[in-house]
């Protein structure tokens, strides 16, 4: 086995390792499974692309240095940004579900909206995280003191749930 093959075998276990330890222990409270396992499919990914013949020609074209190491680490750099990205994208999809809005139109807007403005426009245009209304369990601010759907004071079971 050449040094080569051994480097790209281990940057793909690695990324394997990396991917069932997401996979099975993180909470799926916001991050979809499928923005996980993708994330961490990424870096071993590009790492075997710029390892290889074909990423590594095409780093000597752009005037980069086309050596192994360099292959390595921009391998390493492009799928640590790409986990990233993946990650911030299952982030707004799970928080925007959370949220009981279009999930799948904030993460097209958040992915084709260029320079991470997307991101920020989630952010800013994102509304209050509702929770359940104790009487009815139709979706309501938190702190509301009554519910908008039914009328329900939520203050006074509070009270008498917990006195």
């Amino acid at each position: 086995m050449t040094q080569q093959s051994a480097v790209l075998s281990i940057a793909f276990l690695a990324g394997i390792v990396v991917a069932a330890v997401l996979l099975g222990t993180a909470t799926r409270k916001i991050l979809p499974r499928t923005a996980m396992g993708i994330a961490a499919l990424a870096i071993p990914i590009w790492v075997l692309y710029f390892a290889s013949g074909q990423g590594r020609s095409l780093l000597g074209t752009k005037g980069f240095l086309s050596a192994m190491p360099e292959a390595l680490w921009f391998g390493l750099t492009f799928g640590v940004f790409t986990a990233a990205f993946f990650l911030a994208l299952g982030y707004i999809y799970g928080d925007a579900k959370r949220r009981q809005k279009p999930a799948w139109a904030w993460v097209i807007a958040a992915f084709l909206i260029p320079n991470f403005i997307g991101f920020i426009l989630y952010s800013l245009f994102r509304g209050p995280l509702l929770g359940p209304c104790i009487s009815c369990g139709k979706p309501i601010r938190g702190g509301e003191a009554f519910c908008s759907h039914c009328g329900y004071s939520q203050g006074s079971s509070y009270r008498t749930h917990h006195s």
